[in-house]
């Protein structure tokens, strides 16, 4: 598959995957009062053009015309390594988009650079890794409350995100923000409903 179509498959698997979870009024924002999109511009001044991003899910406050909150999500499914450059890059984006409270999240299979999560955490921005089916190793075949709150050391989160190779057991999402580490979707969602 060529990187082209590889990319735009991860990114409709998030946006699927994100799209049930704000049916299910699963995430960080009420489903009821938010809308989801793939590759929607928002405005740049520094550009005077659209950034167009990969999936953005826009929240309204009751009877509002405007959202007042947006979420941006950038999808890369590198064979390699994310570097600090794209975490960057991602960074400068999201901050050229004008008119919002904005919240962005870097969503991956691959591994990270250490200095990009550094970058990354430093700037809050929330980052997930999605292991490859091939990096799972499943010692029991059903979800309990038990896998999903399976405890998460610092050790295999920094594996999970630091190495293109890792093998998890019972775990094929990872992620964090600038105070947390996260084992699951569910996790780190809780969170950001909690703040």
């Amino acid at each position: 598959m060529n990187s082209i179509k590889k990319g735009d498959s991860f990114e409709n698997e998030v946006y699927n995957h994100l799209k049930k979870e704000l049916e299910d009024d699963r995430l960080h924002v009420a489903g009821q009062r938010s809308i989801i999109f793939s590759k929607k511009g928002y405005y740049s001044r520094d550009r005077e053009r659209n950034i167009i991003t990969d999936i953005s899910i826009e929240t309204f406050l009751p009877d509002a015309t405007d959202y007042s909150l947006l979420t941006v999500v950038e999808c890369k499914d590198y064979d390699g390594t994310i570097p600090v450059d794209d975490i960057e890059e991602f960074y400068s984006k999201v901050a050229q988009i004008s008119g919002a409270n904005i919240k962005a999240i870097f969503a991956t299979k691959s591994a990270f650079q250490k200095s990009a999560l550094t970058f990354a955490k430093s700037k809050k921005i929330g980052v997930i890794r999605y292991l490859p089916s091939d990096q799972m190793k499943w010692l029991t075949h059903s979800v309990t409350i038990g896998n999903i709150n399976k405890k998460l050391y610092r050790s295999e989160f920094n594996s999970a995100f630091i190495n293109q190779t890792h093998i998890s057991y019972e775990r094929d999402f990872f992620a964090c923000d600038d105070t947390s580490i996260y084992g699951s979707l569910f996790s780190i969602l809780s969170r950001f409903i909690n703040i």
